[in-house]
């Protein structure tokens, strides 16, 4: 079985290169009782929508599962429930004919994986479609509904749930309240659109789905771009023991799902090996023969849930001690703190989200008289306890530009939506979403020094749905952490355009 598991990873990455035995915690493999009646070890609970514009590379990604082998199956379930973009939506993609979407467009299909059959025979079988055309896939019922079907169909002694599609991370107006009219975050489904953007779930009802459900899961990997932020951490920390997320945006190709059935049915008993070696192979799959000299922001962290508890508590003392040096500290402390804002690293290029480890790591810095080495101390060794995995492009790495996790920031309650030019990474505008629910649009235009930018005044826009204190405050990581504080407290914009070139240094230190 193991020496199975290491041909199979070198067969998905294309590349002997990969190998898996490095790790000396699974050099005995247990015995397995082959009982037919034995209950499953896994079952992979795989939940996904074409969000619009991705159907083709998402049922590769799910043709991915059909490569384990049937000894895999016997210990490991995988069921999926998928639902197509509409037919509009999946004729703009090359996948496709025109007759094909017309018959499945908008419609969702549920089916268990058999590695016998092939993942056009499954999805395309008629006896698969589940519910009405065009139903609600982010309805937070609709997953708990899976979920427990899963459960009693498919009983496993572990659960891992996959949600799958187009993720936003983290910003209160994606997080409106569910009496009203939602924008985006996680998951989009495009046949629902409401004020112009595609239904969506939030960090609350991604949370009221998995909490509702009828089993504890031991995993959730969310597959989709930059959900690898605080705000989602917490909220899903007491619903299982270990998360997986992107940080940066994810590549519309390539995968490694069909790993996990190999690896878990094997390595049953240690699933931290197992989750850790497959977000390595996963991240070295994406970025497979490219040039590791070209920007490629690919990244894959698996978090311990048990231990984010004891990093709220540092967070907490941290922003205590942040808020009081602010208001009631000398302005050279305060001029210090603005600078370790002002040069936050910002990991999106549009939304208002920055590296928390390397911007608590600054304050930290240059603060000695506040954040003695003590403390500084216990905070790291604090992050690294959650950290079961971090695994980046060798672009990231020769860079020295590893993102633990993400936060949002802005100034005075206010955050900032920019808006890039055709390259994606230039500032040209922004939208300033303020914390009574107001909101903004600005132009840019570059100063002299070219490191800097003159903000003009175009128009008022639309309230935004909500206030600040409905949206963030009501955040599992705010009750605990008391973030918003900060946010309302600091002054000082932060850093609205990503690094050009991926350097980061800590500020002077107060002497």
């Amino acid at each position: 079985m193991k020496q199975k598991l290491m041909t199979f990873a070198a067969v998905l990455c294309c590349s002997a290169m990969f190998v898996l035995s490095s790790c000396n915690a699974v050099d005995d493999i247990p015995v397995k009782n082959d009982d037919a009646d034995q209950q499953a070890d896994y079952t992979i609970i795989y939940y996904a929508n074409g969000g619009g514009n991705i159907d083709e590379y998402l049922l590769p990604i799910i043709g991915d599962f059909y490569g384990a082998s049937a000894e895999a199956y016997k210990w490991v379930n995988v069921v999926v429930q998928y639902k197509y973009s509409t037919a509009e939506n999946m004729k703009k993609q090359s996948l496709f004919q025109d007759e094909f979407c017309d018959e499945w467009g908008g419609k969702t299909v549920r089916w268990a994986i058999d590695p016998q059959k092939e993942l056009a025979t499954q999805m395309g079988d008629p006896e698969n479609i589940y519910g009405a055309d065009n139903a609600d896939c982010t309805c937070p019922d609709s997953l708990t509904n899976f979920i427990n079907w899963a459960a009693k169909n498919y009983p496993a002694k572990n659960y891992m749930l996959i949600v799958s599609d187009h993720g936003g991370g983290y910003t209160p107006n994606d997080e409106l309240p569910e009496q009203v009219s939602a924008t985006r975050g996680l998951l989009y489904d495009d046949g629902y659109i409401v004020n112009d953007r595609p239904k969506h779930f939030t960090a609350k009802s991604l949370k009221r789905a998995i909490a509702n459900a009828n089993v504890r899961l031991q995993t959730v990997y969310m597959l989709a771009c930059l959900m690898n932020n605080l705000e989602y951490q917490f909220e899903l920390k007491d619903l299982c023991d270990y998360v997986i997320a992107s940080t940066f945006a994810m590549p519309a190709e390539g995968c490694a799902l069909g790993l996990l059935p190999e690896a878990l049915s094997t390595y049953y008993d240690d699933i931290e090996w197992v989750l850790s070696t497959f977000c390595r192979i996963n991240v070295e799959t994406w970025e497979y023969e490219r040039d590791p000299n070209t920007p490629f922001y690919t990244d894959l962290t698996v978090t311990r849930t048990a231990n984010l508890d004891k990093l709220g508590e540092m967070m907490r003392e941290f922003t205590d001690r942040l808020c009081n040096t602010y208001t009631n500290g000398t302005e050279q402390q305060k001029q210090l703190i603005d600078s370790c804002t002002k040069h936050a690293v910002k990991v999106e290029a549009m939304r208002p989200s920055y590296d928390v480890a390397k911007y608590m790591a600054s304050i930290i810095y240059a603060l000695p008289e506040v954040y003695d080495n003590d403390f500084a101390q216990k905070m790291e060794e604090t992050f690294n306890s959650c950290l079961l995995a971090q695994n980046y492009s060798s672009y990231l790495t020769n860079h020295d530009y590893m993102v633990d996790y993400s936060v949002m920031l802005g100034v005075e309650g206010t955050y900032l939506y920019i808006k890039c030019a055709d390259d994606g990474f230039t500032p040209i505008g922004f939208q300033a979403f303020h914390s009574d629910g107001t909101a903004d649009d600005y132009d840019l235009s570059p100063n002299d020094d070219k490191t800097s930018y003159t903000a003009t005044f175009n128009k008022n826009l639309a309230p935004w749905g909500s206030t600040l204190d409905d949206t963030y405050g009501q955040l599992e990581f705010d009750r605990i952490v008391g973030w918003s504080r900060w946010l309302k407290l600091n002054r000082q914009q932060p850093n609205i355009a990503c690094p050009s070139a991926m350097e980061f240094t800590l500020p002077e230190p107060n002497n």
